[in-house]
């Protein structure tokens, strides 16, 4: 009995100490990003990372801004984060995906707080309108700043983020690529397959819910399209990816098909950001040629060569 009490509160000390530093990093983490308000945001100066609220869906939504070196104007990748532990953190998890991509390609990033992450207030529904109208609300914002491109849209998603980010594809204009990694495309089939999320899914009980399938909206996508999953992902079946695949075939849309068949949900971040890096300078092109032409006074309407968006990728 002593060693089992002994043991309770050692785990219990333990959880607290672990939850303490957890909490002390995210705060250490937040205080390094400097917030600043809306109006600032024409003036965020190169090469890091800003912190803004904006107004939306009548409350508040928490977004980062990561600004390239240089004058730009610079494409807009917009990022969409995946689930965090107990909400914490947010948009500011994929900032460092954000912060790669400004330094190799120059691409502008956004990373946004999705409803019931971060600093976040607008409450969460099923839906899905409801984070869609926070995430179009931050880039409508975003894309009227002088040093951003708005012509020229880029999207990446994990998980959560990768099934907003599908959602999407036919919902913003100038879209020119996707890197989608670790999502659902298909809720009624991930439904069917999975039991870990069916409280979620569907909170009513209802005995045959009517859930959103992204699959027929391929079709009508433009983009070149990266899909990244992970063999072993216990969370969100391959399947879910080999079905978007198939759709993405099937519509002769431009894509590469990336499987890790020793990886389960949270893939090697190294290895996805050289992936998704040289598939996106293949495919689009680095704007960094551009910003350099442009500080040096040199008007260009040519855009970086690449790989046009008809042509079709096979399996990777």
């Amino acid at each position: 009995m002593k060693i089992a009490t002994a043991c309770y509160l050692s785990m219990t000390i333990l959880r607290k100490f672990t939850f303490a530093v957890l909490s002390i990093f995210f705060l250490v983490a937040c205080n390094a990003t400097t917030t600043i308000s809306i109006e600032a945001l024409r003036d965020t100066p190169g090469g890091g990372t800003s912190r803004f609220v904006f107004p939306t869906s009548g409350s508040n939504a928490e977004a980062y801004l990561t600004r390239p070196a240089g004058p730009g104007p610079f494409p807009l990748m917009i990022l969409l984060h995946g689930h965090t532990f107990e909400s914490i953190g947010g948009a500011e998890s994929v900032v460092p995906e954000a912060e790669a991509f400004a330094s190799d390609l120059c691409y502008a990033g956004l990373a946004v707080s999705l409803p019931g992450y971060g600093a976040t207030e607008v409450p969460p529904g099923l839906d899905p309108k409801i984070t869609l109208n926070v995430v179009l609300d931050a880039v409508s914002l975003v894309k009227k700043l002088p040093w951003i491109d708005s012509k020229r849209v880029y999207l990446y998603g994990f998980s959560r983020g990768a099934f907003f980010a599908a959602l999407l594809a036919n919902r913003l204009e100038g879209i020119e690529g996707m890197v989608l990694h670790s999502g659902a495309y298909d809720l009624n089939r991930f439904y069917q397959d999975t039991l870990w999320f069916r409280s979620l899914l569907n909170p009513s009980g209802e005995q045959n819910p009517k859930l959103i399938s992204i699959l027929p909206e391929v079709t009508t996508w433009h983009a070149p399209t990266l899909v990244l999953h992970g063999e072993k992902d216990a969370l969100v079946s391959v399947q879910q990816a080999n079905l978007l695949r198939d759709s993405l075939e099937t519509a002769k849309k431009s894509y590469r098909f990336v499987l890790y068949p020793n990886n389960g949900h949270r893939l090697p971040l190294k290895d996805v950001r050289k992936k998704a890096t040289a598939f996106l300078e293949e495919t689009s092109g680095s704007a960094c040629r551009a910003a350099v032409v442009s500080s040096l006074g040199f008007g260009s309407k040519n855009r970086p060569t690449g790989i046009p968006p008809e042509s079709s990728f096979g399996q990777q």
